[in-house]
């Protein structure tokens, strides 16, 4: 998938994002509404109004749904903003090359900065403070620091 679609797909998430959260608002209404309606019936015995029992009963349940339903749309188009957002960051973000990583001296590999013993084909050997070393590949480096003259 291009940069460009993923971007068209975050712009339609973050709009169902909006949407679901103005459901969200709108469960609140339904909540508040429900707790106002049933805040003058007596109680459910003999002398309480059963239908209008019933009514802050069915009230009360169609929030509770509108509620459920407008936080699991929020999750999900929430996970598919981050997902997205996450994707079109990666994409976009510099890929170096045998070429660019010659002379380095140190790379940082999202984790920390390593310094650099060899470049090979495909992967940079880095210092590991023990007597082995890592292999780095040029997908995971992100950043590069210069031979430091001396």
């Amino acid at each position: 998938m291009t940069t460009d679609e993923m971007r068209a797909k975050l712009t339609y998430s973050r709009d169902r994002l909006k949407a679901a959260q103005h459901a969200k608002e709108q469960a609140e209404r339904l909540s508040a509404s429900a707790h106002e309606m049933g805040g003058g019936i007596p109680g459910f015995g003999g002398s309480g109004n059963q239908r209008a029992a019933g009514q802050v009963r069915g009230a009360h349940d169609r929030a509770y749904r509108a509620h459920q339903e407008a936080d699991e749309r929020i999750q999900k188009w929430s996970h598919r903003v981050r997902s997205l957002e996450r994707r079109i960051a990666e994409a976009e973000r510099v890929h170096f090359t045998r070429d660019d990583l010659t002379g380095a001296e140190f790379i940082h590999d999202g984790i920390s900065w390593r310094q650099v013993r060899k470049i090979n084909a495909k992967t940079v050997s880095v210092e590991t403070g023990y007597s082995w070393v890592d292999r780095v590949p040029f997908e995971k480096i992100r950043s590069v620091r210069p031979e430091v003259k001396r």
